[in-house]
Formats: C-alpha cells, sequence, structure tokens
C-alpha cells in the first residue's frame, strides 16, 4: 500500500485502539466492496488460525515484520524474547503500534527498505503483505531487496491466498478480465475508506503456490515449507521462504 497524506487504515486502527466502533470499507475498482471489522488485528495469539502458529514457530534471531499494522504478530515475537522491527507506510498505524508497546516501529514503504545488509534473520510478511509491492515484478524487487537485507541462513514467513480458491462469481469474473489483459488473476486494485478519510487506489497481489514459486525463484528464495489452512479457509496458506 503506497504511503499517503490520507490514511484510512491508520484511522480505522486509531478509532479501534480508542474503543470506538470501526469499519472499514475495500473497494475493488470493478466496484465490488467488502466491510471489514477490526478484531482480527488487534487478537491474542490464542485465537490466531493454525497456519500463523505453525509458521511464526520458525522466527529466529532479529525480526523483520513488514506491514505490522497494530502490532499484532510484533508484540507477540516480543514476549517470547525476540527483536522486532516493524514497518508499515501507514503513519497513524505506527503510531498505534508504539502506543500498544512495539518497541522499534517506523515508517517505511516495503518497495523502498532502508536497512543494512544482513540486519536480519527472519522477516515476517503476514496478512498478505506478500503482495503489498503490487505485480509480479514488484514483489520480486521488494524480495531481492528481502534477500540482500536477511543473513545467509535467514527466511521469510510470508501468508497469503490462493486466489483461485473460490466460487464467487464476481472474483471470477475479475480473474477473466486480468487473464483478458495479460495481468496475473489474483493482481487487485483497490482502495481503503474508513468515515470520510478515502485512500489512494494501490495494487494488492494475491498468488497460488505455483505462481509464488516462480516469482521468488529469480529473487534467490526457495519454498521451504508451505502450511495450509484448515478446511481450505478459503485458499490461505503460508510459506516458509529460504535463500537457495
Amino acid at each position: 500500500m503506497p504511503e499517503s497524506l490520507s490514511d484510512p487504515f491508520g484511522k480505522a486502527f486509531m478509532a479501534y485502539h480508542r474503543g470506538e466502533n470501526a469499519v472499514f470499507i475495500i473497494r475493488r475498482d470493478d466496484g465490488y466492496v467488502d466491510e471489514q471489522t477490526l478484531e482480527g488485528y488487534f487478537t491474542e495469539y490464542e485465537y490466531w488460525p493454525p497456519l500463523e502458529k505453525e509458521s511464526l514457530a520458525w522466527v529466529k534471531g532479529k525480526v523483520l515484520d513488514v506491514g505490522c499494522g497494530p502490532g499484532r504478530h510484533a508484540l507477540w515475537l516480543q514476549t517470547k524474547g525476540f527483536s522486532v522491527t516493524g514497518i508499515d507506510v501507514s503513519r497513524m498505524a505506527v503510531e498505534v503500534a508504539m502506543l500498544r508497546g512495539v518497541r522499534d516501529s517506523r515508517v517505511m514503504d516495503a518497495r523502498h527498505l532502508d536497512f543494512s545488509p544482513g540486519s536480519f534473520d527472519t522477516v515476517i510478511l503476514m496478512g498478505n503483505s506478500f503482495g503489498v509491492a503490487g505485480g509480479m515484478g514488484e514483489t520480486q524487487e521488494m524480495l531481492r531487496r528481502l534477500h540482500r537485507i536477511v543473513t545467509d541462513n535467514g527466511l521469510i514467513i510470508a501468508t497469503t491466498r490462493n486466489p483461485l480458491v473460490t466460487d464467487n462469481p464476481r472474483h471470477l469474473s475479475y480473474h477473466e478480465r486480468n487473464r483478458r489483459r495479460g495481468l496475473p488473476p489474483g493482481l487487485v486494485t483497490i482502495r481503503l475508506e474508513f468515515r470520510s478519510e478515502v485512500g489512494p487506489w494501490f495494487d494488492l497481489l494475491f498468488v497460488t503456490p505455483e505462481e509464488m514459486a516462480q516469482i521468488i525463484e529469480p529473487a534467490g528464495w526457495r519454498i521451504e515449507r508451505l502450511y495450509k489452512a484448515d478446511g481450505g479457509g478459503g485458499g490461505n496458506y503460508a510459506a516458509i521462504l529460504t535463500k537457495k
């Protein structure tokens, strides 16, 4: 998600943090609208999906949390003794993360990482952050940058959703529109809205495990392990990526 003066996502986080009723809207460029509540961004570890718990068991050393939001994962990792740096393009999300106790939270775009080589042992890309850079080329470039700032034995833990696991005719129609345009089926153009705040349009990429393997290979990564949601889980899965 690109940094913008408008910050509906961050303002929604702050409203929820203050105890207000907060519902934000995800609007797709074909008119499809999805309303979401904020509880999932603030849940405690015991309520996390099994695939998140299983994949985060791989965390080691110094951690970079890309797209940290209000700090759900960073806070839990801190309690386990890990040194965690959280980054997000939303200034207010970073503020909420800090208010909640994340010790190192910074405003930074995942496409423009400002860290020295070998700074981290683990990078977590949770909550669909794997595709936050946009298209396949942009995602691959982000992965190349992550390759530089991760230690030789470092890894990436990423969660995303297989876009093809759906029977929703609106989604299937969108996939076909993308194919006609020569785009990946799971590339969506969306914007976020909260109350009177409207964010900019941006691209978000969802990929099948096969597409993920194709993207990460030229960037120097390989899939070490996959975890899939119980009962299908809407196609949600987690991937452990290690350096080739």
